[in-house]
């Protein structure tokens, strides 16, 4: 059977991050988890949650967690979301850029700079493979040109074409709507600059796909030309953020294999 949602979030976790503030507003902070040996690669992972603010970076402790157990210096942002104050167009994207920009100087001591990962789960795996290819002074994305190059680039049942998602009925899909203020014939321009389908990456991205997810249809793991595609039989849309999981496994191969020296 694949993995619920509560199955995640029941958990037991024992908190042991920083919290860092990268701005004023309530949502604008990210945890920072330090393995026991460092220097050592980082991962930037953005949480999910459909870009939703009932959904926050508490769910994706368990996985954030588990991956400084083996060795990766983890930051885990947390972002204006749809349904609070300034979430949405654009300050979700201008939070995330933000938030990865606040990374090496957060991680100085700990941070191999040199092989760093941005990772994302669903929504989140939209924004890392968003940001990963963002192009610094759109709309979407504030400047400077991002000083944390990543090695890397993961999606874990990533939203990957934005257009078709936002054509879905499911509650996930919805929420796209709100997200862009309005439809692809609505708002090309944003599509255009924020969808990870129309968008061109450092490294090939590799997309890991649960075969049995509800939320996030198979589809969206060949939306990106040229990207590393893992598909996991039997597999659900949380799967792969619960540590205790096969699918777990197959993640932290194919972090290991992105992030190798």
């Amino acid at each position: 059977m694949p993995v619920s949602f509560s199955e995640v979030t029941d958990l037991a976790v024992t908190e042991d991050y920083q919290t860092v503030r990268y701005g004023d507003a309530p949502s604008q902070f990210a945890e920072l988890w330090l393995p026991d040996h460092v220097p050592a690669p980082g991962i930037v992972l953005v949480h999910g949650g459909c870009w939703l603010s009932q959904y926050g970076v508490d769910h994706i402790r368990p996985l954030a967690s588990a991956l400084a157990q083996q060795g990766y210096v983890v930051w885990a942002p947390e972002y204006r979301r749809v349904g609070e104050p300034g979430g949405g167009w654009p300050g979700t994207f201008h939070d995330i850029a933000v938030a990865i920009e606040a990374f090496p100087e957060a991680a100085a001591a700990a941070l191999d700079a040199d092989r760093i990962a941005y990772a994302g789960h669903s929504a989140g795996g939209h924004l890392a493979l968003w940001a990963a290819a963002r192009q610094p002074g759109s709309d979407s994305s504030p400047a400077p040109s991002s000083v944390v190059a990543p090695k890397a680039v993961l999606g874990f049942a990533a939203i990957t074409d934005l257009e078709s998602y936002a054509r879905g009925d499911n509650s996930c899909q919805q929420v796209v709507v709100d997200l862009m203020e309005g439809l692809p014939e609505d708002q090309p321009a944003r599509y255009s600059d924020v969808s990870p389908a129309r968008l061109t990456y450092p490294a090939p991205p590799v997309l890991i796909q649960g075969e049995a997810d509800p939320i996030v249809p198979a589809a969206q793991a060949a939306a990106i030309v040229g990207a590393k595609r893992v598909s996991i039989p039997d597999a659900g849309h949380f799967d792969v953020i619960h540590p205790d999981t096969a699918a777990f496994a197959v993640l932290l191969n194919a972090i290991g294999e992105a992030l190798a020296p």
